[in-house]
């Protein structure tokens, strides 16, 4: 799947939610500034079926949005590096909540923190314009299971 601006990115992230179940673990992958927010945006709009503020949780580590009975923890981990930091958080008792769908931006940071069960959306630039609004982004789907193969054909 391609994406040619952050609005696209927001609008294939409405697609993704549409498919998306509570309990649900999908890791966001890809360089900082590429969308890994905005996708979570159109997810939550979806998955919500709201309209929700969502900004990117570098400094809170954990950001929670909740409507209509459903909620969504969205976590960044870029600020972290060692499991006794990440264990600070209440980490694995979010990540294993099966009343929350879990979004988590850079997972890759902590050694270790893989959920069980999650898969991995891979964000990468096709082109490096200078423009990161306007520059193409080719998303990947990485994993195995249940989660996988009802994602796989949106990809």
């Amino acid at each position: 799947m391609i994406c040619h601006s952050l609005s696209e990115t927001i609008q294939f992230g409405e697609i993704l939610g549409s498919h998306l179940h509570a309990g649900d673990v999908i890791a966001l992958r890809g360089h900082l500034g590429i969308g890994k927010t905005q996708l979570v945006h159109g997810i939550a709009k979806t998955y919500l079926n709201a309209d929700v503020h969502v900004c990117s949780p570098s400094f809170t580590i954990i950001n929670q949005y909740e409507a209509n009975g459903r909620s969504i923890h969205h976590l960044d981990l870029y600020r972290l590096s060692t499991l006794e930091e990440l264990e600070s958080t209440g980490y694995w008792d979010i990540i294993e909540d099966p009343n929350a769908l879990i979004l988590i931006e850079w997972l890759e940071q902590v050694d270790r923190a893989d959920p069980i069960d999650f898969v991995t959306i891979d964000i990468r630039f096709t082109d490096e314009t200078g423009d990161l609004s306007a520059s193409p982004r080719e998303f990947s789907l990485l994993g195995q299971g249940e989660l996988y193969e009802r994602l796989k054909p949106l990809f």
